[in-house]
């Protein structure tokens, strides 16, 4: 648990991550107000966010975990671990699908939203670099 607060703490591209996933995440939210069931679509993007947020922690702590270990253990613990991460999301997303708990395209959107902040990420950090240099 220490090492995950550390990891919190210190990696500045989680960081710009975690960010950029809130922002789409918000701008999901804003259209999400236009649809029919409005509630159920804010609350599927904020499970997916959620849930988003939380495979891209997992993902920088697997990613830690991996730099320790030789070639052969660090590819079987990727592949391990990947493999919980998509397990991960496919029961969020059946529980919230069988409940009818979500809307079901906002939830997938708002999860995918992983790749849109890892594409953000090197312009956040452009942005950031800039204001803190300033």
């Amino acid at each position: 648990m220490n090492r995950l607060k550390i990891i919190l703490r210190d990696n500045r591209t989680l960081h710009e991550m975690l960010l950029g996933i809130v922002l789409i995440n918000t701008v999901l939210a804003v259209i999400a107000l236009f649809v029919s069931d409005t509630k159920k679509a804010l609350l599927g993007v904020a499970i997916g966010a959620a849930s988003a947020m939380v495979y891209t922690i997992h993902m920088a702590v697997t990613v830690d975990d991996a730099l320790c270990l030789d070639e052969k253990g660090a590819a079987g613990a990727m592949r391990k671990q990947m493999i919980i991460r998509y397990v991960f999301v496919c029961v969020v997303v059946a529980v919230c699908s069988y409940f009818g708990i979500t809307h079901p395209v906002f939830l997938i959107i708002s999860i995918i939203t992983i790749k849109a902040g890892a594409y953000l990420q090197p312009t956040i950090h452009k942005i950031l670099c800039r204001r803190y240099d300033k």
